[in-house]
């Protein structure tokens, strides 16, 4: 207890270095927790999910390229041979399908205000709550797929659209509202090239806590409606579809099947597209996990072991009152890593706490193509263990120096 109140005065006798040594810990924490979310998010996109199985359909050679919708009627219309096919050996079913088109839409016509951008995923209505990952009952009210196809206020078809509680933030909007919109990668098959104006009415709301709060879902029928009557170039085309099936193996058999049959197709596992996307990335998230993250822990404890040792430099007359008064070396070894544990504990907490605030509390990380990423709760170890680590990494060797003081040579250069 002696040694805990002896600390605690210490810390509070140059309250400035105590303060800059903990927020060089805060920033520390905040670093690595963004960069491990950021990591943890990439590779949870790469890793199979447990139980039933989803193939994304996509073009083979782009996977970001739009395809036109009629490769995917051929799989999900009963009657066909690859329908029929898929049915009889990978017990398809239609069901359990759905497609994506991305649409990136500006409430400001001159498309100069970024604030006034939001992004929208066209899809079916009624396969929201079932496919789409983390995404359920208790984010989205079931009467929204419904109140989409006939918004109550406007009573425009297919107008309806929900959207995530951030974005509603950001747009200064409200269940209820209605405005209009402009397209902007969509534009009329006219001349002159101008944006597609489309009429909304929000419907529903995704909480904050879900990670697809940063965007909206709209009826793909709406957009399919415009786009044939703008002429546009996307008419009749979408990003990606999505199939189900009861297992991983299953999945690689349909997978195969599909692109057998639409050779002009890349049906895969999602696991296995979001690798290959990722695969130009693969060096640089390598670099950042096995050199960056290194990097800046080692500059951290640098930045520490300098700051505790010029405190420890400071205080040699005192440790050698401390030994003439009867402490052991071990006492004063506990005594600086003792303050050394206390500060890096309490800033990595509080790095933790601010961080896993802040970054959830703004609805996750987000990255282009990708859904926001929100911070684990592991955080909160994370945070109070690097501390410790990096203090204690810092301060292990001004508390070595501070033990070997030798009582005469110091008070022979006081006198």
């Amino acid at each position: 207890m002696k040694i805990f109140l002896l600390v605690l005065k210490n810390l509070r006798r140059n309250k400035l270095r105590s303060v800059l040594t903990a927020a060089a810990v805060i920033a520390l924490v905040a670093i690595f927790s963004i960069i491990r979310t950021v990591v943890l998010g990439l590779d949870s996109f790469t890793e199979e999910k447990s139980g039933s199985v989803r193939v994304i359909v996509s073009d083979r050679y782009n996977i970001m390229m739009p395809f036109h919708r009629r490769y995917l009627d051929d799989i999900i219309r009963p009657g066909s041979t690859l329908h029929d096919q898929l049915k009889a050996e990978c017990e398809f079913d239609r069901e359990k399908h759905t497609l994506w088109h991305f649409v990136i839409f500006s409430l400001d016509k001159d498309m100069k205000d970024k604030d006034q951008q939001f992004f929208l995923l066209a899809t079916l209505p009624d396969k929201i709550l079932t496919m789409t990952d983390d995404l359920g009952a208790d984010d989205v009210d079931p009467r929204a797929v419904e109140l989409m196809r006939n918004p109550p206020r406007s009573g425009m078809p297919n107008s309806g659209i929900v959207m995530g509680e951030l974005i509603l933030t950001k747009l200064k909007k409200k269940v209820g509202d209605r405005f209009k919109a402009w397209a902007i990668g969509h534009r009329k098959g006219t001349a002159l090239r101008e944006p597609i104006e489309m009429d909304f009415e929000i419907i529903g709301a995704i909480p904050m806590s879900n990670r697809w709060n940063g965007m909206g879902f709209m009826d793909y029928a709406y957009l399919d409606k415009t786009l044939n009557a703008e002429k546009n170039e996307f008419d009749g085309r979408i990003h990606y579809g999505w199939l189900e099936f009861k297992d991983k193996a299953t999945a690689e058999k349909a997978g195969i099947m599909i692109e057998k049959h639409l050779p002009e197709m890349k049906a895969e596992t999602a696991s296995t597209a979001f690798s290959r996307f990722l695969a130009p990335l693969k060096n640089v998230l390598d670099g950042i996990k096995y050199l960056l993250v290194p990097a800046i822990v080692g500059v951290m404890i640098l930045i520490l072991g300098n700051t505790f040792g010029i405190t420890v430099r400071e205080r040699f007359t005192e440790m050698a009152v401390l030994k003439v008064l009867g402490f052991s070396s071990r006492r004063i070894l506990l005594l600086v890593l003792g303050e050394a544990i206390l500060v890096g504990t309490l800033a990595g907490l509080l790095g933790a706490v601010v961080t896993y605030g802040l970054i959830n509390g703004l609805g996750g990380i987000a990255l282009p193509n990708f859904p926001p990423m929100r911070m684990p709760s592991a955080i909160f170890w994370w945070g109070p263990v690097l501390g410790v680590f990096t203090a204690l990494a810092g301060g292990i060797a001004p508390a070595i120096s501070a033990c070997r003081v030798k009582v005469a040579n110091v008070f022979a250069t006081v006198a």
